[in-house]
C-alpha cells in the first residue's frame, strides 16, 4: 500500500478513556470538629435526652412543693415520662433516653410510694450519684476514663484514643470533672436527705441537674475539643463529615 493510501485509510479510534472519578474531598478541620461535636453532645444526651431524663423529676418537685400531695406528684412525674416516651415511639426515634428517664422515674416513684415519704423519691438519685462518683473516679485513676470509654465507640475510634497521650489526658480530665460534679451532688444531697429538708432537697436537685450538668458538660467539651481529633478513618467510620449536626438534639 502506498504512503498516500495508508494516510487516507481510516484510522482506528482509540478507546475513549473513562473520565477519572472525582476524588472525595477530605473534610476540613471545621467540618470534622462540627461532626465530632454533634457526636459528643449526642452521647451526653442532647437537648431532648436531657429533657426526657430531667423533666419528670422537676415536675415532681414542683407539684409536691405546691400541693404537698405525694400521690399527685408521683403520678405527674410518671405521666410526663410516659408521654415523652410515647412521642419518641410515635416518631420512631431512639428510645434510649426516654425509656431511661421513664425507668428512673418509676423506680423513684416506687420508693416514695412504699416508704410513704416524699424524700424517698430522691433516694435512688442520691445512691446513683454516690455510685457515679466512685466509678468515674476509679476509672480515671486506673487510666480507663469513662468519658473515653463511652465516646470511643460513638466517634468510631473505639479505644484507639489510649494510644494518643493528648486525647487520653483530655478524656481523663473530663472524667475527673464529672466525678467532681457527682461528688458535689452527694455532699449537698446527703445532709439534706438525712435532715428531712424535702423542699431544700428538691430545689438542690433542680439546680444541680440542668444548670450544673450543662456547665460541666460544656467545660468537658472545651477540654476535649482542644485535643487532637481522632484519625480520619475513625471519623469516617463514625459518619463524618456527613453526620447531621441535628443529632446533638436527639
Amino acid at each position: 500500500m502506498s504512503a498516500e493510501a495508508a494516510a487516507a485509510a481510516p484510522q482506528p479510534q482509540a478507546a475513549e478513556s473513562a473520565p477519572p472519578e472525582a476524588a472525595t474531598p477530605e473534610p476540613t478541620h471545621e467540618e470534622r470538629l462540627a461532626a465530632y461535636q454533634a457526636s459528643v453532645f449526642a452521647a451526653f444526651g442532647g437537648r431532648r435526652g436531657l429533657a426526657e431524663v430531667g423533666l419528670p423529676s422537676i415536675l415532681f418537685v414542683l407539684v409536691y412543693g405546691i400541693s404537698r400531695n405525694l400521690g399527685g406528684a408521683i403520678w405527674a412525674a410518671v405521666a410526663v415520662a410516659a408521654v415523652l416516651s410515647a412521642v419518641r415511639l410515635v416518631k420512631r426515634d431512639t428510645l434510649q433516653h426516654a425509656l431511661g428517664g421513664l425507668a428512673g422515674v418509676l423506680v423513684c416513684a416506687a420508693v416514695a410510694h412504699f416508704s410513704g415519704q416524699a424524700k424517698g423519691f430522691y433516694l435512688p438519685g442520691v445512691l446513683l450519684n454516690i455510685g457515679y462518683a466512685i466509678v468515674f473516679s476509679v476509672s480515671a485513676v486506673v487510666r480507663w476514663p469513662i468519658v473515653g470509654v463511652v465516646l470511643g465507640p460513638v466517634t468510631g475510634e473505639m479505644m484507639a484514643w489510649r494510644e494518643s497521650p493528648a486525647r487520653a489526658r483530655a478524656f481523663t480530665l473530663a472524667t475527673w470533672l464529672l466525678a467532681a460534679m457527682f461528688t458535689f451532688r452527694v455532699c449537698v444531697e446527703v445532709p439534706l436527705y438525712l435532715s428531712n429538708q424535702i423542699d431544700a432537697l428538691g430545689v438542690a436537685k433542680i439546680i444541680m441537674s440542668y444548670p450544673l450538668y450543662l456547665a460541666v458538660v460544656y467545660a468537658c467539651w472545651q477540654i476535649i475539643r482542644r485535643a487532637p481529633l481522632p484519625p480520619i478513618k475513625a471519623a469516617h467510620a463514625a459518619g463524618e463529615p456527613g453526620q447531621d449536626a441535628a443529632a446533638a438534639e436527639s
